[in-house]
């Protein structure tokens, strides 16, 4: 897990992919700068890593503009390679079959607010939504034509009604059995935190061609 910074303040959670690859959300990166953007890895406090990398290149998939459930995926290609470790390891992702009701966790930053010195990693565990109950849930959305649903979705609700993802935790992975299955990229576009409802998420395995040749082609 990495923690995406703009001048030294926490901006998305993200996942390594590769040595020079992270994975996040498109939404995280609209209107940012490459020089502007930083990534910190190998620690459990985005306050306090000492081991800080530069982003060279953002790489979003299709617009920048498109909604919060649709195609909201990005690739950040670092101005040099990470060095792996027992604390800097990459993951991998899954397109295994997850079945309904599934128990998932999420992972993200948990920033402690303006005040607060503690911005620590978030774990929460939540349950898969099959793609017809997800839809019949924002069936309202749907009809009016605010949202989507498909395979390159994947949803989850918090296991309590009061728990729920917040903003801080855009771009962290959803995890299941050890590997990274969806990028968290949907945290209800007009809400801070999401407490007891039905996120839509971004499933990495539906654009993993994308992935593979964004990299081949940016790999100078």
């Amino acid at each position: 897990l990495v923690s995406l910074q703009i001048v030294g303040q926490h901006l998305c959670s993200g996942t390594i992919i590769g040595d020079r690859w992270i994975l996040t959300a498109r939404h995280c990166v609209v209107r940012v700068m490459p020089c502007c953007l930083s990534v910190i890895v190998g620690t459990n406090d985005s306050e306090k890593g000492d081991i800080r990398h530069d982003v060279d290149r953002i790489l979003p998939y299709g617009s920048l503009n498109a909604s919060f459930t649709k195609d909201n995926i990005a690739l950040l290609r670092l101005a040099s390679p990470l060095k792996f470790g027992k604390r800097v390891r990459k993951i991998k992702y899954s397109a295994a079959f997850i079945p309904d009701n599934a128990t998932l966790t999420v992972t993200g930053w948990e920033k402690g607010g303006q005040d607060s010195a503690n911005n620590n990693i978030l774990t929460l565990d939540v349950h898969h939504v099959a793609v017809d109950r997800c839809r019949a849930a924002y069936a309202k959305e749907i009809a009016s034509n605010l949202t989507s649903i498909s395979e390159a979705n994947l949803c989850i609700t918090a296991s309590r009604t009061d728990q729920g993802l917040c903003h801080d935790v855009s771009g962290g992975p959803v995890i299941w059995k050890g590997q990274q299955v969806a990028v968290v990229s949907q945290i209800m576009e007009n809400q801070t935190c999401t407490l007891g409802l039905t996120d839509i998420q971004t499933r990495v395995s539906f654009y993993d061609d994308w992935i593979q040749r964004t990299i081949a082609d940016n790999s100078d």
